[in-house]
């Protein structure tokens, strides 16, 4: 006993005939009364008598479809249930970010997450860029936000935004008074500035610095952008740095403004390539993507305050 020939049975017995059912299969006729045949030599008894173009079914084939409807009840509700995981998923999300975007572009998402999925735990880790890439490829991670990079099997790469560096400054500082400022415009300046090992959210700065003929040698180092923030913040130098913690630090009197040649750097969402993406991660790409397209237009309107 075969599933379709089970199907053909179902259908013929609920919709009254043959070509009924063959309309609710999409099938054709003579396919539903092969499989209808099939299945009366595999159950070993006749499931209908044919009078004229109609058939009616026999005791046996009530019977047998009274065990159908049952199986099928079963299989209904294992349908609206997985209708509601998909709408209400439960278990744990988890999401691996740089700390600049856990920090600032987060936040929001986690609060109207909450409000939407109540039940589902979701936990945030905050990781260089390398571990995120391979959070996700390990499937340790359900969403990884960071840096684009190369395809990768067993990844998919979103596109989420191309953001533009700042020079962070100090309050005070007698280059805060201008409106843009070229990356020249630091040499002689106390530059506080990423270390060699830290990861690709400093890629080029430092080519940017050289191009400008500014020494890459610098007094004070650090490989996370928080930390630079705070040593401007501190009055210990300026810097170069990503946007994204900009609007943190700006409240604490730090000044950003646009530097010139600009430096971009792409961010894109990664997530397991294993097959299609679950309702709830897409919710989270649409909620990263406006909570970043928000963030990086308050830095725009920063750069321009004086």
């Amino acid at each position: 006993m075969r599933m379709r020939q089970v199907e053909a049975f179902r259908a013929v017995m609920m919709s009254g005939g043959i070509t009924a059912a063959a309309t609710m299969l999409n099938i054709s006729q003579p396919s539903v009364s092969r499989l209808i045949a099939d299945l009366e030599r595999a159950v070993g008894f006749r499931l209908f008598d044919r009078r004229g173009a109609r058939v009616h079914p026999t005791d046996q084939a009530q019977a047998l479809f009274e065990a159908v409807r049952r199986s099928y009840t079963g299989l209904d509700l294992l349908d609206q249930a997985a209708r509601r995981i998909r709408a209400h998923p439960v278990g744990t999300v988890r999401i691996a970010a740089l700390a600049a975007l856990a920090m600032t572009i987060l936040p929001p998402v986690v609060r109207r997450f909450q409000e939407r999925y109540p039940d589902i735990k979701i936990t945030v880790e905050s990781l260089g860029q390398r571990a995120i890439e391979e959070r996700v490829f390990l499937g340790q991670a359900d969403l990884g936000i960071g840096v684009s990079i190369p395809p990768r099997e067993g990844v998919r790469i979103t596109p989420l935004a191309r953001a533009e560096y700042v020079c962070v400054l100090p309050a005070g500082h007698p280059l805060a008074g201008r409106k843009r400022l070229a990356v020249a415009d630091l040499s002689g300046e106390e530059f506080i500035g990423p270390m060699h090992e830290a990861d690709a959210l400093w890629n080029g700065i430092d080519a940017a610095l050289e191009s400008a003929g500014i020494p890459v040698s610098r007094r004070l180092e650090t490989q996370h952008s928080q930390i630079l923030y705070a040593f401007v913040e501190a009055g210990l130098g300026v810097s170069i740095a990503e946007p994204f913690s900009a609007p943190l630090f700006t409240r604490l009197g730090v000044v950003v403004r646009p530097i010139e040649p600009a430096i971009f750097l792409d961010f894109a969402l990664l997530e397991p390539d294993i097959g299609p993406t679950p309702e709830i991660v897409t919710w989270l790409h649409d909620e990263v993507d406006r909570a970043t397209t928000s963030c990086l237009a308050e830095v725009q309107g920063l750069m321009t305050q004086s």
